[in-house]
Formats: structure tokens, sequence, C-alpha cells
């Protein structure tokens, strides 16, 4: 086996190991008006590296929400250590429209990536698993707007869809440059034969 096999296996097996980080499960969580729920979280706690909550909306005016677990400061959200998956659980305290959305977990830590400078620099890596938060009876529509389950879906299959293209391309982009650089050496094996064929006549 040359090396532009081997180069091409780990290329596929890195290429589809991380497509399947990124399919995830989604699990979908019905509630009521006024009701808490507790969302899990998957990743988990070490020294240095921090609990991050993220929600998603499916209302286009709504930014990302991104929760830490530093000091306490959203009223309606809480913390609560996980002991059993060395984690922290989001708490959603008296349920509203607003609070409608996909809910993940991950991973945050800092790093120092230039020790004369000290430049801080933040890794963030996410759970598997996402959950939907939905409610079953609407009075306000102001928070994240849920009527068509479109934007969560396109995040479910879009997102292994646009892994798989892009290994694929690599992979054709990585096959070609191979051919094309074992082509070369053989047009250089034969432009030298023919000088030498001639010098001799």
């Amino acid at each position: 086996m040359d090396g532009l096999q081997i180069v091409l296996i780990v290329l596929f097996g890195v290429v589809s190991c991380s497509r399947h980080e990124i399919t995830g499960s989604l699990s979908e969580v019905t509630v009521r008006r006024g009701d808490n729920v507790t969302v899990y979280c998957d990743c988990k706690l070490s020294t240095g590296v921090y609990i991050v909550w993220y929600r998603n909306c499916s209302h286009e005016n709504q930014p990302t929400l991104a929760l830490k677990a530093k000091p306490n400061y959203l009223v309606d959200f809480q913390f609560l250590k996980n002991f059993t998956s060395n984690s922290f659980d989001l708490l959603i305290i008296n349920v509203t429209e607003s609070d409608e959305g996909l809910y993940y977990c991950g991973n945050e830590e800092m790093k120092v990536v230039d020790t004369e400078r000290i430049i801080p620099k933040y890794f963030q890596s996410y759970s598997k698993g996402t959950t939907r938060i939905l409610l079953t009876s609407r009075d306000d529509h102001s928070g994240c707007s849920s009527s068509s389950g479109f934007a969560s879906w396109r995040l479910v299959v879009l997102a292994p869809a646009v892994a798989i293209l892009s290994s694929l391309l690599s992979f054709i982009l990585v096959h070609h440059f191979c051919q094309k650089s074992d082509k070369e050496p053989q047009v250089q094996r034969s432009r030298t034969n023919r000088s030498r064929r001639k010098i001799r006549v």
C-alpha cells in the first residue's frame, strides 16, 4: 500500500468520525406555560473546563443565548450540579414562550496560546444531544417561534448533509491532487529517457 492510499484511508476515517459527532440525538420536551423543566447535559467537568448552555431559536431576530456557570445573573435559569454525570444540568424556571428553542450544552476551556504576551484563547466542544423545548399552548408569540419545525429539522438534517458533502469534496480534491503528483515523476522520467536516447545517437 503506497502513501496515497494510507493518507486517503486516514482522511476518510477522520471525516467519518467527525460526521458522527455532528449527528447527535434530538429529544423534544413539551411543557405548559409556568412549568419548570430540567435539561440534562452529557459534557463532563474537569479542572479549568466549564459548562456552557446554549439556546438557539427558530425566530430570526433572536440571537443564540449562551449561559455560563459563573455568577447566576439570570433568574429564570439555574445550573444544577449533577454528581452522577459530573456536569451541570439546566433548570428553566417558569417557562414562557421566550424559552422555546433548541438547548445544548458544551465545554469551554481557556488556554494561553502566546506565553510572552499572555494571550488567552477559548476552546469549545459541544454535547452530542440537543433538547427542544415546546409549549403546549401559546398565548403570546414574542419568544422563539416554533410554529414550523423547519428550523430544527434544518439543523438536524442539513448539518450531517453538509459534513458528508464537504468530506466527499475533500476526498475528491486529495485524490485528484495525489494522482496529479503521481503523474509528474512519470513525465519527468520519460523526458530523461528521451534525452539519454538522443545523446547516444
